[in-house]
């Protein structure tokens, strides 16, 4: 956390500890509340009007199987998983060494 000094008008100050006392908590914690109902009530602002909804589930994919998972495979005919090292089981003798 971060320390700040405000300052605030007589009424909200009055109100803030007023409301501080009702909720049963600190002024400094009531006051980072309602920053952060502010906040995100702000980012989510005009969020339902935003034309990109309207294109959410429009499309189809294909049927070949293609998916964002493989699609390099298919582009460009190359395997981009990680492979496997073989490592010896454990019931498996390893090497032997001559002396």
């Amino acid at each position: 956390m971060k320390r700040m000094q405000l300052i605030l008008e007589t009424w909200q100050h009055e109100w803030l500890a007023q409301e501080a006392k009702k909720s049963g908590v600190s002024m400094s914690a009531l006051v980072r509340q309602m920053l952060t109902e502010g906040i995100e009530r702000r980012q989510n602002e005009g969020l339902d009007e935003d034309p990109l909804w309207g294109v959410i589930g429009l499309g189809e994919g294909p049927e070949d199987g293609v998916t964002s998972e493989n699609l390099d495979e298919f582009l460009y005919n190359i395997d981009w998983r990680p492979k496997r090292a073989e490592l010896p089981r454990v019931a498996e003798p390893g090497p032997t060494y001559e002396a």
